[in-house]
């Protein structure tokens, strides 16, 4: 379920269009009074949506609302809305909401830019109440992919440890990658390709990112990669967050033989291939022994070169996806 489908409004039948001047004037002037007529009912119906929530939907001091979803608190500057109401030509989208943990409103709380796919005809209000709507029950949207923002932002306020996320976030990863996690050993487990695992470590204080181990098929032990992969990798955006992590470790190592550079991380990809002679044969003979191959250009996400300490481990890993591929 997305924003726009916890509401749906229906499109102005369109009559026949006048011949004359007079009638086209007429016409004119019946769509922009339609449309007026449309805001009203919109307006209404968000009034009805807070009454009907009043529980969980009340307006602070300063006018805002504050709305008590499953996950979070958010604050909505519904001001700046109402401003961009009175002038449509102004920028048009939401401010950037508030998002406060379950226990209550603090001092210095989180914030997302959370947007609302909207659909033609769609009045501004029909908008905000698929808005708020949205953060009521976001225990159903926060996982959309367009929900990136927000997920990023609750993930910043609770982590990975057990919180009001864990429920549906713990069913939604079981269904995508088979995911496990381990809220004893602070451990996710999930499924990649080729019957390969992979098991990311987190709640550790001392770590930027995660420690990653894998385990190939057959293998009853887990293989080391990175004790911090955030530190310890070129930064790569591929695997610069949870899910994002997640998302591309589940799609490896098949993806990894016909990946490009800006597709996966260098030293990632080379310290699989070391111990993966399938891909390590493909990294030698795609990229290794191209004669314009060197290091210190491989480029990162952003276009600039990998710093020099990153381009001396990738040499060092080179000689040994080198030493797997002709073993």
């Amino acid at each position: 379920m997305s924003f726009a489908d916890l509401f749906n409004g229906l499109p102005d039948a369109q009559p026949p269009y006048p011949s004359d001047q007079r009638g086209r004037r007429h016409c004119f002037l019946d769509k922009m009074l339609s449309k007026a007529k449309a805001v009203e009912r919109a307006a209404e119906l968000v009034s009805g949506i807070v009454e009907k929530n009043e529980e969980r939907m009340q307006f602070d001091d300063e006018g805002q609302l504050v709305i008590t979803g499953k996950l979070a608190i958010y604050r909505v500057d519904l001001k700046s809305f109402m401003t961009k109401m009175s002038n449509p030509f102004s920028y048009h989208s939401f401010d950037v909401v508030e998002v406060h943990p379950k226990h209550g409103l603090i001092k210095k709380p989180e914030t997302a830019c959370v947007q609302v796919r909207n659909q033609d005809e769609m009045p501004a209000y029909d908008l905000l109440a698929g808005y708020i709507l949205g953060l009521l029950n976001d225990d159903v949207t926060w996982l959309q992919d367009s929900l990136q923002p927000l997920q990023r932002t609750l993930f910043a306020l609770y982590g990975l440890s057990p919180s009001p996320l864990t429920s549906t976030l713990t069913k939604h990863l079981e269904e995508e990658v088979n995911g496990i996690f381990d809220f004893i050993n602070d451990t996710f487990t999930f499924e990649g390709t080729n019957g390969w695992k992979w098991r990311l470590h987190f709640g550790q204080p001392l770590v930027t990112g995660f420690k990653i181990e894998y385990q190939k098929p057959r293998q009853t032990w887990w293989n080391h990669l990175f004790n911090d992969h955030v530190k310890e990798t070129t930064g790569h955006y591929v695997m610069n967050g949870f899910f994002e992590t997640v998302s591309h470790l589940s799609r490896c190592p098949a993806m990894l033989k016909t990946a490009d550079d800006w597709e996966t991380d260098p030293i990632f990809i080379r310290r699989i291939a070391a111990d993966y002679p399938a891909l390590a044969k493909v990294l030698v003979s795609n990229v290794l022994e191209d004669d314009d191959y060197d290091p210190h250009r491989i480029s990162t996400y952003y276009d600039d070169y990998i710093s020099t300490d990153d381009a001396n481990t990738i040499v060092m890993l080179d000689q040994q996806v080198r030493q797997r591929a002709y073993a």
